[in-house]
């Protein structure tokens, strides 16, 4: 799948599957699409988490930081995306799309991981650590309690593998650490 036309007619493949795999799918095509140019989509937000808690999150919209809104912007209007401000929308698939960065920011770029699928394709995502802190402080700053929640489920799933001494760090910078120790 390396040209526009091939690209279309994967996503019309996607019309039985699962929200979750639609969006997961789409993200791997444009990142296909997109590697060529040297610009590597990284999954954050909702779908992140929604991939770390093995789907017990769910969530409405892909959010991904690209380097290249702009030609990311070009590639989903040619795959049949509407544009509308910052999001794209599929109104077949009823996948949105929404660019909010081109850098990662608040997170470190070693700790992405590349999340292989089928046919070869793969999608990048946020690190674990980094999308936990990201909940972490809308649980501090926001006082959001979903967030406290989710927080807290992806550190209980992932607890085995977590860089602590990282996430220490970036929780002490972020006035989050206080926090971060109660789910020690």
């Amino acid at each position: 799948m390396n040209s526009i036309k091939e690209a279309r007619e994967k996503l019309q493949s996607l019309q039985t599957k699962t929200s979750f795999e639609k969006m997961v799918q789409v993200t791997a095509i444009l990142t296909k699409l997109l590697e060529p140019h040297r610009i590597r989509p990284i999954i954050v937000g909702g779908l992140a988490v929604e991939i770390y808690t093995r789907g017990d999150y769910t969530t409405v919209d892909i959010d991904l930081i690209v380097s290249d809104r702009e030609k990311a912007g070009q590639l989903l209007t040619k795959l049949g995306f509407t544009p509308s401000g910052r999001h794209w929308y599929h109104d077949e698939l009823f996948v949105s799309v929404e660019i909010p960065n081109d850098v990662l920011e608040d997170a470190d770029d070693d700790k992405v991981i590349e999340l292989k699928l089928e046919d070869g394709l793969h999608v990048y995502v946020i690190g674990i650590e980094d999308i936990i802190l990201d909940r972490l402080r809308a649980c501090v700053h926001w006082k959001s309690k979903s967030d406290c929640e989710w927080a807290k489920r992806m550190v209980l799933l992932h607890k085995e593998r977590l860089d602590w001494a990282y996430m220490k760090q970036v929780a002490k910078k972020d006035g989050t650490s206080e926090q971060l120790e109660q789910w020690f």
